[in-house]
């Protein structure tokens, strides 16, 4: 193992920022052309990651693909790997943020999780992920109790923001699996009309809710329960709609590959990924 040069670095005059754009891309691309990393695991969210995104070497991800793991504003760069690259990243818990490995409150499930969906697999082998046994069952809001199709875990704020941009990959037939953290119903509504307004959510063939929080108490309760209202709102009755998936700016929460294919069985909460 080893930390990337510009890890803890802190921009001069953007203190949110970890590093400038140039340390950090130089950071991001080295680990992309070296030949000896077999994954990329990210520190924090990457405030900032979209900054990134016009100066990144696709054609080195795309010789030598290996996983990057992060969520939040890494969702930038999952998407623009996929997008630009055809390369499956991981939306999964990171170094030493949101209860990742360097912090005690790690749990041991999404642990698990996470070793499975980047570990090595046997030829023909299938990458099946299931709802902790103390969970309880998704609900299935509208559509069947199976789809199946490209899954695409985004923050959705962070998908948003790449609309009109050729960092956006085209989401037609996905699993869209949805989470933000600290945002009111105002704001997801206005993310979800928008991406309604761009025509992604007539083309997707699912949208599945997992955790919105971050506010208070009070407000992630009824989240819990207006997201679905909007979501249903804004979406052909052709799309699937189901809540409660463990994913999210949360303690326990699945590691999912973006943009990799899957049979996603809704009733009993489990992706099935295709061998790839």
């Amino acid at each position: 193992m080893r930390v990337a040069p510009n890890a803890a670095a802190t921009h001069a005059d953007l203190p949110y920022l970890g590093g400038s754009d140039d340390e950090r891309l130089a950071d991001l691309n080295g680990l992309l052309r070296d030949p000896s990393v077999d994954l990329i695991l990210c520190a924090r969210g990457g405030y900032g990651c979209a900054r990134l995104l016009d100066g990144i070497d696709y054609a080195a991800a795309r010789a030598d693909p290996k996983p990057l793991v992060g969520y939040s504003d890494v969702t930038a760069l999952s998407l623009a790997l996929l997008a630009r690259a055809g390369v499956v990243s991981f939306s999964g818990i990171m170094a030493t943020a949101g209860d990742g490995f360097g912090q005690e409150t790690l749990d041991p499930w999404s642990a698990a999780s996470f070793f499975a969906a980047v570990g090595p697999r046997g030829d023909g082998e299938a990458l099946t992920f299931a709802s902790p046994a103390d969970a309880a069952p998704w609900r299935i809001h509208r559509g069947p109790n199976a789809v199946r199709g490209p899954v695409a875990p985004v923050c959705l704020s962070l998908l948003v923001s790449l609309l009109g941009t050729p960092y956006m990959p085209d989401l037609t037939g996905a699993i869209l699996v949805i989470e933000d953290v600290h945002e009111e119903l105002y704001s997801i509504d206005r993310c979800l009309t928008q991406l309604r307004l761009a025509g992604v959510l007539a083309r997707v063939s699912a949208v599945l809710i997992g955790w919105f929080n971050g506010v208070d108490t009070d407000t992630d309760a009824r989240l819990a329960i207006d997201v679905p209202r909007v979501v249903l709102s804004l979406t052909p009755k052709s799309v699937a709609v189901a809540s409660g998936v463990a994913y999210g700016h949360i303690a326990r929460r699945f590691t999912l590959p973006v943009g990799a294919m899957a049979n996603v069985d809704v009733r009993a909460g489990t992706f099935v990924f295709d061998n790839a």
